[in-house]
């Protein structure tokens, strides 16, 4: 699962009067917002980030296809937490009624970048399989004052139609011939994973990881990795197009792929691909 990135948050503010400007739509992944005019937008992909100088407050749209109510809120009852951000629920699930879906909302109470933040956190599912996660936040001694407006942007969610994306034999041929390579990190464990998908169906999923271990003798650096095989194919689920990995093994993997600026992404994580004349 893709994990959010916000940018520092620091300096507490004073709260202006409030405007709202047309609605942001987003056709890719089928919903509207009315966004307070203070936001402006800094990154819209995947994801999508609205950042307001005025006050250092952040609206973060997490676009995650075919979620269903009950992943939504197993999401919204864990919260979140990485290197630089740690929030946590407050409070209990409120139920919400939005146009064409439904909604699940709470609030949450955290650290970003060691600043005591509020804020609110959404999961909203489409009747159309549209859906998205939408955390609101701001540093806390502001956010009294701020909650309104959150509140106001919250009840102008609405889901609209999908644009029709690539079918699944496009899909196929883009992917066919190519290696995705993701990289992250893991608990403090730094992690590579490459999915061969070779053009007559099968694949080879490499996994592998770095870890460096402290003690009283020095470090420790230790490696690891693991390979695993089977077929591979474009699928559709309920409406939305899946990478479906059937393992030698007898297991399965399915995740939402997606296309974004020359990236791939498979339930929110990005891949980079290389296109490869060899599979293996």
């Amino acid at each position: 699962m893709m994990k959010p990135e916000l940018i520092i948050l620091s300096v507490l503010f004073v709260i202006p009067a409030m405007s709202f400007a047309d609605p942001f739509k987003n056709e890719e992944y089928g919903y509207s917002i009315e966004v307070d005019d203070r936001y402006q937008v800094t990154k819209n992909d995947s994801a999508t980030f609205f950042r307001s100088n005025a006050d250092q407050s952040a609206i973060l749209i997490r676009n995650w296809p075919g979620i269903d109510e009950a992943t939504a809120k197993k999401y919204l009852q864990q919260g979140y937490q990485d290197a630089y951000i740690a929030m946590v629920p407050d409070g209990e699930l409120e139920e919400l009624s939005i146009a064409n879906g439904k909604g699940l909302l709470i609030n949450v109470k955290g650290v970003i970048n060691v600043e005591s933040m509020r804020g609110k956190v959404g999961g909203f599912v489409g009747d159309g399989g549209q859906g998205m996660i939408i955390l609101f936040t701001g540093p806390e001694e502001g956010w009294d004052a701020m909650a309104p407006s959150v509140q106001q942007m919250i009840e102008s969610i609405r889901f609209i139609e999908l644009r029709a994306g690539p079918s699944l034999r496009d899909w196929r041929n883009m992917l066919a011939g190519s290696r995705l390579i993701h990289r992250g990190f893991v608990d403090g464990r730094s992690q590579r994973e490459d999915l061969n998908l070779c053009s007559d169906g099968e694949f080879i999923h490499r996994r592998s990881g770095t870890a460096v271990r402290e003690s009283d003798y020095g470090s420790a650096v230790g490696h690891s990795s693991k390979s695993r095989s089977g077929l591979w194919k474009v699928v559709d689920e309920d409406g939305i197009t899946h990478l479906l990995l059937q393992y030698n093994d007898g297991r399965k993997e399915s995740g939402v792929i997606e296309y974004f600026d020359g990236q791939f992404y498979v339930d929110g994580r990005r891949y980079t691909r290389l296109r490869k004349r060899s599979c293996r």
